[in-house]
């Protein structure tokens, strides 16, 4: 006998739900996994990549006159340097690893919601928003440092 509280699923919500539920079990080693692959990526200078390259590259022009300021001992005044030299790329990497765990969330958010049969619509503005504020921005950074290489 079947309770008069069952509801049933069509498929595409059954799908939705397996996948959220993977998701949250490996969810931390979907972090992991791409946390150090943009890492990796990053310290690879031919492979590097980012959401905010053109951004990066004008940075470290600006931060390359920036390294030699200061004198001091020579130990202390490198150390500053690669420091404030290496800070483009953190930078990058950085927002490029939020926004990766912050779109995955989001994704197994709404796969959950749709496996539960919620109503999505809510749950999605907020991500798409967020997509299309990073794409403009994506777009700004292209167009004001297109040509900036790191020779300055």
């Amino acid at each position: 006998m079947t309770s008069n509280n069952s509801v049933r699923r069509t498929q595409s919500q059954v799908l939705a739900k397996t996948l959220a539920a993977i998701g949250r079990k490996y969810q931390h080693h979907i972090y992991a996994a791409g946390t150090a692959t943009i890492i990796v990526m990053q310290s690879m200078p031919s492979y590097g990549w980012g959401l905010f390259d053109s951004a990066q590259v004008a940075m470290t022009c600006m931060f390359g006159g920036a390294g030699g300021i200061g004198g001091g001992a020579a130990g202390g005044a490198a150390g500053g340097a690669a420091a404030i030299q290496a800070l483009p790329a953190v930078i990058n990497a950085t927002i490029t690893v939020l926004l990766f765990v912050y779109f995955v969330a989001s994704g197994l958010k709404v796969a959950n919601g749709i496996g539960e049969g919620q109503e999505v619509t809510q749950m999605v503005q907020q991500p798409v928003g967020v997509f299309f504020i990073i794409l403009v921005l994506w777009i700004a950074q292209s167009i004001l440092f297109n040509g900036v290489t790191a020779a300055c």
